[in-house]
């Protein structure tokens, strides 16, 4: 094992911390950290002076790459589930298979903002409110079905975080083993992500359902019941619109639903939820920083689809973790998924930086180093 070290590390010639040979690292060294970590250092105090660059360099890769960050491919292409998995896995696709016609339909939501101007600069004029109501009442019947929507995907969250945490399995080796789960959870944040995308930059959603709320109180108080009331009773209206006052509706979801899980399940330490959120983010961020396993997605869209996945577990691991992401104690490495993220078209990350700028908790904290806010500006 020392010789296997020595030959990895290049001693004798310029040694390389950074850029190991992964089959032979996964091969060899990942399976016995403890003792690689041993010979390594060892053989640095034989070859390196102790005040080396080298040496700082290897302390940082065991300190972060062995210690913390797990170096396996989650394959987010083609993950079949294995006979353990189908059940959840069946529950879960249900879900998701209404993911796509949900992101289309927000997509194309233009709003009723004509008809709802035209009505309220000519209260007078029936035609005009009429109009306007008509326009206005498909596209509430619309925002119900995407809030109902939030809901399935909440309970499709709980069963996998039930799945990817329960004993006797370590979260990473959750992950490793259970690809097809893992490929759920990263597929429904990714949708998340996409959801609140959209819904950020269309105000139409809540001036809609505002004009929707206020005809339907004005016409309470005139005594008159309208048949859409039927379909959105004022219950329904009052969740919907707390919903849809979030600026990440979809986050907020699932970040209620994780802190729910942890709180409803208090034999399960805290940590192993936290820990799954944790290596998510670091497996994405090794699969995007090594080349040997970027060359493995035959889509091209999986590039980005591994950035917002990487995002997304890094956003929710901050609602949820009591000091969040970006303390020091924090086991998501989050100066090396900024810099993944820096890394690539500007164009195509600009919206992932900004969710990490304005939808975290804990990026203002006193205990959020100087360095990852400038990162962040």
């Amino acid at each position: 094992m020392v010789a296997l070290t020595l030959v990895l590390l290049g001693i004798g010639s310029k040694p390389n911390f950074v850029s190991w040979p992964t089959p032979i690292f996964e091969q060899y060294l990942a399976p016995h950290r403890e003792f690689t970590m041993f010979c390594i250092l060892y053989a640095l105090c034989c070859f390196l002076p102790s005040r080396s660059p080298a040496m700082g360099n290897l302390i940082k890769v065991l300190g972060k790459d062995l210690e913390n960050c797990p170096h396996f491919f989650l394959d987010f292409e083609n993950a079949q589930p294995t006979e353990a998995e189908t059940a959840v896995w069946n529950q879960v696709s249900a879900v998701l298979e209404e993911a796509h016609g949900i992101l289309a339909e927000l997509q194309s939501y233009n709003g009723a903002g004509q008809e709802i101007r035209e009505a309220i600069q000519n209260p007078g004029d029936l035609a005009l409110q009429e109009k306007a109501w008509n326009a206005v009442c498909p596209l509430v019947a619309k925002l119900k079905r995407f809030y109902e929507f939030s809901l399935r995907l909440e309970n499709a969250l709980r069963s996998l975080l039930e799945a990817l945490t329960s004993p006797p399995y370590a979260p990473m080796q959750h992950l490793e083993r259970e690809q097809a789960l893992a490929k759920q959870f990263a597929e429904i944040l990714h949708f998340t992500l996409s959801f609140d995308e959209l819904k950020m930059t269309n105000p139409a959603i809540q001036n809609d359902f505002s004009y929707y709320r206020r005809t339907i109180s004005r016409n309470r108080l005139n005594n008159q019941q309208l048949e859409a009331e039927n379909e959105v009773n004022n219950e329904m209206a009052n969740r919907m619109s707390l919903f849809y006052a979030e600026a990440t509706p979809m986050l907020k979801t699932l970040s209620n639903a994780t802190t729910k899980f942890v709180s409803e399940n208090k034999t399960l330490p805290i940590e192993d939820t936290t820990d799954c959120l944790s290596t998510m983010a670091c497996v994405c961020r090794v699969m995007l920083e090594t080349p040997e396993y970027r060359c493995r997605f035959t889509n091209t869209d999986t590039m980005l689809f591994c950035m917002r996945v990487m995002v997304g577990v890094i956003i929710l691991y901050d609602h949820v973790h009591p000091v969040g992401a970006f303390a020091k104690t924090s086991k998501i490495d989050m100066k090396g998924c900024i810099k993944v993220l820096k890394e690539q078209p500007s164009n195509s990350v600009e919206g992932l930086l900004n969710a990490l700028r304005y939808t975290t908790r804990h990026l203002n904290d006193d205990s959020t180093s100087k360095q990852i806010r400038a990162l962040l500006q």
